[in-house]
């Protein structure tokens, strides 16, 4: 017995000590006859998800400016429009007012903008939502409220502009101005957070771009808005990369202020220019332009059309003589032209009106 307990003793000792080597999956394995199982795997990466991406911003631009520099016809109303007369138009591009255009006297609807989409021949149209951002109008519910009149107005609302009755010329440089058009980091509106800013609802309702007037403000209150050239650019930018945040193929289209495509900034945020009374009635009259107005404009929209913006131009003559020589000179410059009616209260088409 006491040579048994002796050789008992190592023995357990290396069995103990194989023990606390082994794992106890491993020793019930060997213990059962069975090889033991393979080392666990490395959990797989889900593969990335179906839904579309984001495109990066370059590719973005290039689709961008790919579909404007295709449009070859262009038509602008901001009042009264029919849906279904502008539906039946030839033209590849539409200018409407989202807010205030239609003569129902209602919003668009996502639903009649997609209606808008479609050309006669199938193809698409593109669509853009005129928006001031250097005047307010004061039938505009996004953000103007009729208490301005009478009570204290924020402090980026200045005078009416004795050209256009009810709209009020704005103090754009002031942050309470571009937050009021852009809205918050989300978009949205900062009178209602359940609205969408001006800017956003254009998106919201399927809008191809916007179409930016009164962007030449800056001029006029210098005193307001030192620096004001400047500071319109980088306005501008900014609304163009804050829109593209939620849509990276929203066109931005600059109306007249052609003297801040000197600024490659300006040019870098926009896909096209469209000039209003190129060749006529700069004067709000049907006369011809001087000629070194012209000569300025057109190397300016020349700056635009050289780095890949489309340039679109509208000039005003009801006269068929003028008309035909407006468009001959416009397409003679290399530009898409639209002859109609000051008040833009109607959709003038070719052949018929011009």
């Amino acid at each position: 017995m006491a040579l048994a307990a002796v050789l008992w003793v190592p023995i357990t000792l290396a069995v103990l000590a194989g023990l606390l080597v082994s794992s106890p999956i491993s020793a019930a394995a060997q213990s059962a006859g069975t090889e033991a199982p393979p080392a666990p795997k490395p959990a797989k990466r889900p593969e990335p998800s179906a839904r579309k991406q984001p495109a990066a911003p370059e590719a973005a631009r290039a689709a961008r400016l790919s579909r404007i520099n295709a449009v070859k016809s262009w038509g602008y109303q901001l009042a009264s429009l029919s849906i279904e007369t502008a539906a039946a138009s030839p033209y590849g591009l539409l200018v409407v007012d989202a807010t205030t255009g239609l003569d129902t006297g209602k919003p668009f609807t996502r639903e009649q903008v997609e209606r808008l989409k479609r050309a006669p021949d199938g193809s698409r149209r593109l669509v853009v939502s005129y928006l001031s951002i250097g005047e307010a109008e004061d039938y505009r519910p996004d953000y103007f409220s009729p208490e301005y009149l009478e009570e204290e107005a924020p402090d980026w609302l200045m005078k009416e502009n004795p050209q256009w009755k009810g709209n009020r010329l704005i103090r754009f440089c002031h942050e309470g101005w571009q937050k009021t058009i852009l809205g918050d980091e989300n978009g949205r509106n900062v009178y209602s957070a359940t609205e969408p800013s001006p800017l956003y609802r254009l998106i919201e309702l399927g809008f191809d771009g916007v179409y930016l007037d009164r962007v030449d403000v800056y001029a006029e209150i210098e005193k307001e808005c030192p620096n004001g050239a400047r500071r319109m650019v980088d306005f501008v930018a900014r609304l163009g990369e804050h829109a593209r945040k939620a849509e990276p193929n929203f066109m931005v289209i600059l109306q007249n202020a052609e003297a801040l495509l000197d600024d490659p900034k300006m040019i870098e945020t926009i896909d096209a220019v469209a000039k209003e009374s190129l060749f006529y009635g700069e004067d709000f009259g049907q006369s011809r332009n001087p000629a070194e107005m012209t000569g300025y404009s057109l190397k300016q929209l020349r700056r635009a059309k050289d780095a890949g913006r489309a340039v679109f131009v509208v000039d005003y003559v009801t006269d068929r003589q003028r008309n035909a020589d407006a468009v001959r000179r416009i397409r003679d410059a290399g530009f898409v032209p639209y002859i109609g009616p000051r008040d833009l209260a109607k959709l003038w088409l070719p052949g018929a009106q011009f």
